[in-house]
């Protein structure tokens, strides 16, 4: 066990009281792996990552582990049993039910692997319908009831990988049953858009997240891409699976047309094209809702263009719902300069109240830049000069001896840019991230020094997201 309280050297923007965070680390789980986190309606907690032997691609399989208080973990009873060739790409949602869905990319086919669970991880059953070949980076979200079946309304996003280099799309299949089925999965760009324009510049890129507003049921969709004024890329040389964007686009559709082709509509949310142009997209662009449906996205913005992605700043741009075509100016989170920042993840509570997570490098002299999880949080997100507060969640690296450019692939400059994310070693995409039932910060994290570990950072004190009582 870690035990990480230290305060951030990052400064804030204002005084004011800070959150504090206990970091465990998952007994026998991989450093190497993507994962992600959850909490049901009754309060436990839900991680799952890669653990225990590792297969031929030195990744162990799909685990799943719970927790009562985020500071005590324990694997579940059983485990999901449909995998062959266990890849880094997960996730895991929790329904109002009870119900736990996991899904994992598996090389066995390029293709999902999804079970849930109604009893808490001691069996776990097959969902059907999301096992397509050629997909990539699965994000599960619930929504509200179906009006139908009266079950939880569940929805998959993911992109097509290697086929998009012909044509590329986000799509999105809709569960009226609580994740049991899946219908067949729609685009949410089509031709003659600007989003879908963009989508085709050498698959460019992959998906960020989905989200739903409980409130309404609305769907959205964020992602990150390249331009493509006129069909180029702007320069740039042909990126598959790691892309370094200048734009992000959320897409958003009324429930009834989720599984409709057409039904999406696209909100350039962030669009730095320049000149000067900046990376947007290392690798995400994700969003969040709050309770009263206000949109954020929170993004990397590096100093250059591509291949340098040093020194990025941390950036939130928001969004009313009914306005999603007018953003705010963006409030920076962290300032660009020194190694920089990488791998933003947000989430959001009441109006207002977000928390964003990320890795902040910090220079070594005569070494490369190592990378730490940090936290940030803002109380007033929504006001004109939003007030931040940083700490750093644990003193465990996260990433040791790289530049921001070597975590995000670049590599074989004036080369085979196509193979940058295949060919070259990089850092994992996704981290986890959540809030309790009581508006408290939750992020999973890898690291992969010391025989490598999935950790979980958890709140134990300070201001929450959610304005309730609470114990």
């Amino acid at each position: 066990m870690a035990a990480g309280l230290a305060a951030a050297t990052l400064p804030a923007t204002a005084s004011g009281a800070k959150p504090a965070f206990k970091t465990v680390k998952l007994a026998d789980s991989s450093g190497t792996s993507e994962p992600r986190i959850t909490v049901a309606p009754n309060g436990v907690h839900y991680v799952v990552t890669n653990a225990g032997k590792p297969n031929d691609l030195g990744l162990g399989p799909e685990t799943v582990y719970r927790s009562k208080d985020g500071i005590h973990w324990s694997k579940t009873a059983a485990q999901p049993a449909d995998q062959s060739e266990a890849t880094t790409d997960v996730d895991i949602v929790a329904m109002r039910t009870g119900r736990i869905l996991t899904s994992e990319l598996d090389y066995g086919g390029i293709n999902f692997r999804t079970m849930f669970s109604d009893d808490g991880g001691k069996s776990w059953t097959e969902s059907s319908g999301n096992t397509l070949a050629d997909t990539d980076r699965q994000w599960y979200a619930v929504g509200p009831d179906d009006p139908t079946t009266h079950k939880p309304r569940v929805y998959l996003l993911f992109h097509n990988l290697l086929s998009g280099v012909a044509q590329h799309n986000m799509w999105v299949a809709t569960s009226k049953d609580g994740g049991a089925t899946f219908g067949p999965p729609v685009p949410v760009a089509i031709p003659g858009q600007q989003d879908y324009l963009d989508l085709q510049c050498a698959d460019s890129g992959g998906p960020s997240n989905v989200m739903v507003d409980q409130r309404t049921g609305r769907v959205y969709v964020v992602f990150g891409t390249r331009s493509s004024p006129v069909g180029g890329c702007g320069g740039q040389p042909a990126e598959v699976n790691v892309v370094a964007a200048n734009r992000v686009w959320v897409v958003s559709a009324d429930a009834s047309k989720t599984a409709v082709p057409g039904g999406w509509t696209p909100h350039l949310a962030v669009n730095d094209t320049g000149p000067p142009a900046h990376i947007v997209g290392m690798q995400l662009a994700p969003g969040a809702i709050d309770t009263a449906g206000n949109v954020y996205v929170a993004y990397p913005e590096s100093v250059h263009d591509y291949p340098n992605y040093d020194g990025a700043a941390i950036k939130v741009v928001h969004s009313a719902p009914q306005a999603l075509d007018k953003w705010s100016a963006p409030t920076v989170v962290a300032k660009a300069g020194g190694a920089g920042n990488v791998l933003p993840h947000i989430v959001a509570g009441a109006p207002g109240r977000i928390d964003v997570a990320w890795y902040h490098g910090v220079n070594v002299q005569g070494q490369k830049p190592n990378w730490y999880s940090y936290a940030a949080q803002s109380l007033d997100a929504l006001s004109a000069h939003p007030h931040w507060v940083h700490v750093r969640l644990s003193g465990v690296l996260g990433e040791q001896s790289q530049t921001a450019s070597e975590l995000m692939g670049a590599c074989l400059q004036g080369q085979t840019a196509t193979l940058n994310g295949f060919y070259c070693g990089r850092s994992t995409d996704v981290n986890g991230i959540a809030i309790d039932k009581c508006g408290r910060l939750l992020v999973a994290w890898p690291a992969q020094i010391r025989g490598g570990a999935t950790y979980v950072s958890t709140q134990v004190s300070g201001p929450r997201l959610l304005r309730k009582s609470c114990a």
